[in-house]
């Protein structure tokens, strides 16, 4: 129940903000209510899961490692190594993860740099790309397939956000969204490069790094009764009985 009452208030926010942005036209509040929607139906996903506790420990690392390697190639306009960032942790760690990783980085590193209304759309659509190396994890073991998934990925990427960007910024026309898509191919162009080249490089590396991360962190101790000896129980019985000294040694 709690749950369900999670998503369906993140649910009524994201419609409270869309229904301001239509009334009012006011996007730039509504972009900002509707992170707010986001960030909680996000919360609400983590906290579903089976390990909670060492899967929001695990996304706050992988979160930082994607910011940061926003951060640092910011000055190269378009370039976007958090994509393949993403898309390796939501193959190595399966679509929960992969999408907490998606949204929240985006989110965060847009601290970093500046919120506006492209916020919930970057974070739709890196959560997206969570869930599809999830899903496709098992191309992340081949070089060239893993590399122009990443690729593809980050062409479509760039695309939608041109498409947001046409929807907040110029007229709702034909024209419009031509001048949007022709103004930001080459920035689209350099992230899907940027991103085959990366994860060309160091793709599947990243990826069995992950994945050897994920073995440890899921590993548990299992302590196996030697068949004949007395267990923990019996013996802590025993040992009262001696103390007690109504049993002989």
């Amino acid at each position: 129940m709690p749950e369900r009452l999670g998503y369906a208030l993140a649910a009524l926010v994201a419609a409270l903000a869309l229904a301001f942005g239509f009334a009012v036209g006011q996007w730039v509040v509504a972009a900002i209510v509707l992170g707010v929607a986001l960030a909680l139906a996000l919360g609400v996903f983590v906290e579903s899961g089976p390990d909670s506790a060492k899967e929001v420990a695990l996304i706050a690392t992988l979160t930082g490692i994607a910011v940061a390697g926003r951060l640092l190639v910011h000055p190269f306009p378009g370039v976007q190594p958090m994509t393949v960032i993403v898309i390796a942790s939501g193959a190595a760690f399966g679509l929960r993860i992969g999408v907490s990783v998606g949204a929240l980085a985006a989110l965060v590193s847009n601290f970093f740099l500046i919120q506006g209304p492209w916020t919930p759309w970057q974070m739709a659509l890196w959560a997206l790309c969570g869930a599809i190396g999830a899903v496709g994890s098992s191309l992340a073991r081949r070089r060239l397939v893993f590399a122009l998934m990443c690729g593809l990925l980050a062409y479509g990427f760039s695309t939608a956000m041109d498409v947001s960007d046409w929807w907040y910024r110029y007229a709702h026309s034909w024209a419009g969204l031509a001048i949007s898509l022709t103004t930001g191919f080459p920035f689209t162009l350099a992230h899907a490069l940027g991103s085959f080249a990366i994860a060309f490089v160091v793709g599947p590396e990243l990826c069995r790094m992950l994945a050897r991360f994920s073995l440890r962190i899921h590993t548990e101790v299992v302590w196996a009764e030697t068949p004949g000896a007395a267990s923990v129980h019996e013996q802590a019985a025993i040992d009262e009985e001696v103390l007690a000294g109504r049993v002989a040694i």
